[in-house]
């Protein structure tokens, strides 16, 4: 076999690993939709792929909550313009009080989740962010930066003042 036939033959087998790899990593971690009631009330402690904003904060800088003096629809739809704006992201499910979206990776394509819960609070809105990998033990900070970016983003925000009233 000359050298030119082994290069392509080399170059076909490395792009049909690629291939069966990420279609068994999408096989693996298929999606599964987290409605509004199946919000996720914590990360497990020692979790390395896990991020959250909210009572039950795990990497999130110390941030227990994201708090707005904005209507509950006016700062949902900031977090889906947000989440629109970042590349590779997919929303599975989005009420008026929570959104489910997921995020893939560049070359592997893993999928991690992004859920956000928006309710009122004494006038304002208040957000609860998740962000976890499906497969794994590490996400290398992927998750932890996510949430930190989101809500950096969120807090620069100029939205209109008003009270958070539900439903």
């Amino acid at each position: 076999m000359s050298d030119r036939r082994r290069v392509v033959a080399f170059a076909g087998v490395v792009v049909a690993v690629y291939l069966f790899a990420v279609l068994a990593i999408q096989i693996l971690a298929s999606d599964e939709l987290i409605e509004p009631d199946e919000f996720p009330e914590s990360c497990l402690e020692e979790s390395m792929d896990c991020a959250m904003i909210g009572p039950d904060s795990h990497r999130s800088g110390g941030l227990t909550e994201l708090r707005f003096e904005s209507s509950l629809g006016t700062v949902m739809a900031e977090t889906g313009a947000w989440i629109d704006s970042e590349p590779r992201t997919n929303v599975l499910g989005e009420w008026p009080e929570h959104t489910h979206s997921v995020f893939r990776s560049l070359l592997w394509r893993f999928p991690d989740d992004f859920v956000v819960k928006g309710f009122c609070d004494q006038g304002d809105t208040v957000l609860h962010v998740y962000s976890e990998s499906r497969l794994g033990i590490s996400d290398l900070g992927v998750n932890k930066d996510r949430v930190l970016r989101f809500s950096t983003h969120m807090s620069s925000v100029e939205m209109a003042t008003s009270e958070c009233i539900e439903g």
